[in-house]
C-alpha cells in the first residue's frame, strides 16, 4: 500500500485543510504560488542560488549532517528579494497559521524564510521534526509551535529529493519512535505547489538521484514568545522592511510582541516608534 498526502486544488477551504492537517500532519496544496511570482523571485535570487556552496561552514557534527553535503541553504530573502513579501503573507498560510498559532500566543512571527535546493548526490537527510529546536515543546501533549510550507520552485520527485512525511506522525504518543519506510509518503509536487505541514510531524528531505538540483523554498511561523531559527532585523534590515506592510514588518520582527504582555520592544516603545521610523 502507497501512502499519501492528501492534495488540494488551489481553491480550497480552509477547514479542508485543516482537516487534512490535523489528521495527517501535512497537506499540498496546488499552484499556491503563481508562474508571475515564482519566476520573479527566482530573478531576484539568482545569483545567490549560483554562487552558495553547498553544505555547512559552522556547526558540530550533528549540524553538519542535518544540513547536508550537497545542499545548498541561505535566508536573508526579505532583503534579498522584493518578491519575497507577496510569499511571505501567502494567503492560506497567513489563514492556517492565525487557526493553529494563535490560541497559544498574542501573534507569531517568521521562524525562516530559507531556501533548500538538494543538489545531485545528496543522501536522505536525517528524520526530525522541526518543534525539535524548541526541545521540551516537542511532545505528543505539546501546542503546536511552528507551522512550515515548503513551496516548491520547481518539480519535486521521487527521485530529486521530494520531502518524505510520515503521515499522523503528529498524533504518535511516543515520538522516540522511529519510522518505518512503509509509513513514509513522497510529497512530489509540480512547481507552484506548497505543503503546509505540522512542527510535530516527521520529515526529511529526500536523496537526489539526479543530475539536477532540487529547488525549494521553505517558510515557516513560530509562536512570537520563541526564539525563531533566523535572526529576524538582521536578516532583513530596515531598509529592506520599511516599505513592506505593517504585517509583513511584524512578521519579520520589526513590530513590537504582544496584546496582554509588551515584549521586543526598545524604550519601551513599538520598534518603528522608537526609532522615529513610523
Amino acid at each position: 500500500m502507497v501512502v499519501e498526502l492528501a492534495r488540494l486544488d488551489p481553491d480550497a477551504s480552509k477547514e479542508q485543510v485543516l482537516h487534512h492537517l490535523a489528521i495527517d500532519g501535512g497537506v499540498i496544496i496546488k499552484q499556491m504560488l503563481d508562474a508571475d511570482t515564482i519566476e520573479k523571485f527566482k530573478t531576484d535570487v539568482a545569483g545567490q542560488v549560483e554562487s552558495q556552496e553547498p553544505g555547512a561552514k559552522t556547526g558540530g557534527d550533528r549540524t553538519v549532517e542535518f544540513w547536508g553535503h550537497q545542499t545548498k541553504r541561505f535566508t536573508r530573502l526579505g532583503w534579498r528579494s522584493p518578491t519575497f513579501e507577496q510569499i511571505l503573507l501567502q494567503q492560506m498560510m497567513i489563514d492556517v497559521c492565525d487557526h493553529v498559532l494563535l490560541p497559544s500566543c498574542d501573534d507569531y512571527w517568521m521562524n525562516t524564510g530559507q531556501m533548500m535546493i538538494i543538489g545531485p548526490g545528496e543522501s536522505d537527510q536525517m528524520w526530525h521534526r522541526d518543534a525539535g529546536n524548541w526541545m521540551t515543546l516537542c511532545t505528543p501533549t505539546s501546542p503546536e509551535v511552528t507551522v512550515s510550507c515548503m513551496y516548491a520552485l520547481g518539480d519535486f520527485t521521487a527521485d530529486n529529493g521530494a520531502t518524505r512525511v510520515v503521515p499522523g506522525s503528529h498524533l504518535w504518543g511516543d515520538y522516540q519512535q522511529a519510522p518505518a519506510q512503509d509509513q513514509t509518503a513522497i510529497a512530489e509536487m509540480e512547481s507552484g505547489d506548497g505543503m503546509i505541514y505540522s512542527g510535530r510531524v516527521i520529515h526529511y528531505g529526500g536523496a537526489n538521484t539526479t543530475t539536477d538540483w532540487r529547488l525549494g523554498l521553505h517558510v515557516s511561523f513560530v509562536l512570537g514568545w520563541l526564539t525563531p531559527e533566523e535572526a529576524l532585523p538582521l536578516s532583513t534590515p530596515w531598509e529592506s522592511a520599511e516599505t513592506m506592510s505593517e504585517r509583513a514588518q511584524r512578521l519579520l520582527g520589526w513590530r513590537s510582541y504582544g496584546v496582554r504582555s509588551r515584549l521586543w520592544t526598545v524604550d519601551y516603545e513599538d520598534i518603528p516608534v522608537a526609532f522615529d521610523r513610523n
